[in-house]
């Protein structure tokens, strides 16, 4: 999907030459924190996420759009309460998204940096997404692509709140469809309406996003986002082997899919994702 406007232009030289005067960690923390005081929050507040992000150039740099103050705003406490109804240790070590397309639900898993295992923080409904089951191929068919990836880009200038984009096509998706036009730009994002990405409510992205610097500030260069068609368990697969019966290539494509799949759902781990020379996904522990 090409959104109306997908842009945001990094200036991380910029960002340094700013805040290059700043060299100690504790006055770097204290110019965020007074930042964070006049919105609101007390002192005691203040958490591991809050210092990590203080010497963040990424986080700083986001954090100059009044957008994403906003997010940090509002989704801050939000995201402190969900970790500690569920006994977490804020902020994650690892943030992890899966997306299942025909139930409309987009799950955020989270792992505390004391355990190798990732546990559900919250599922999200998506709102709006174009296309039908099965991978994206071509540009302007407006699917949603399945398969591995990861978020490549923070956008605090959508004019769709904000948008998180996916890095489609990936090496899969161009050996299924060698010298064709894949298209791109798709990505997660607010205001409820799509034409290829995945749409959420404001609200909702504004916690995913924030919740992504956090993952970045601490020291995440890439967060994993697995989309599927549906849950590739038995019972999901039969489900659509039913449906798209007359559909054998596709079937084959989700069959390739329900290993990293099976993978997590038995270990809460994320396996080690692999393509191979023919665009198959191939999956190690």
């Amino acid at each position: 999907m090409k959104p109306r406007t997908h842009f945001w232009s990094g200036v991380a030289f910029c960002a340094l030459l700013l805040f290059g005067a700043t060299t100690h960690a504790s006055a770097q923390a204290s110019l965020h924190l007074a930042s964070t005081e006049s919105t609101g929050a007390s002192r005691s507040s203040f958490t591991a996420a809050d210092y990590a992000i203080a010497e963040s150039g990424f986080a700083r740099e986001q954090l100059r759009n009044s957008r994403v103050r906003r997010a940090q705003v509002n989704a801050r406490p939000v995201i402190q309460r969900l970790f500690k109804d569920r006994n977490l240790r804020h902020p994650a070590a690892e943030v992890f998204v899966r997306v299942f397309k025909r139930d409309r639900e987009l799950e955020v898993w989270v792992r505390s940096v004391d355990s190798s295992r990732f546990q559900l923080l919250k599922t999200y409904g998506i709102c709006a997404a174009a296309g039908k089951p099965g991978p994206k191929r071509r540009q302007g068919d407006e699917q949603v692509p399945e398969g591995f990836y990861h978020i490549d880009l923070f956008n605090p200038n959508s004019n769709y709140h904000l948008s998180m984009r996916v890095n489609y096509p990936n090496a899969s998706d161009r050996a299924a469809n060698p010298g064709g036009r894949l298209g791109g730009d798709i990505y997660i994002h607010g205001d409820c309406v799509s034409a290829g990405c995945l749409a959420m409510t404001d609200e909702g992205i504004e916690e995913l996003y924030w919740l992504g610097i956090e993952a970045h500030a601490m020291g995440q260069s890439q967060i994993p986002i697995h989309i599927f068609p549906a849950r590739l368990d038995a019972a999901g697969m039969k489900q659509m082997k039913d449906v798209f019966a007359d559909q054998p290539d596709l079937l084959k494509f989700w069959k390739t899919l329900q290993p990293g799949y099976e993978y997590f759902e038995k270990n809460q781990r994320l396996p080690q994702v692999m393509v191979d020379a023919g665009g198959t996904y191939r999956f190690d522990g």
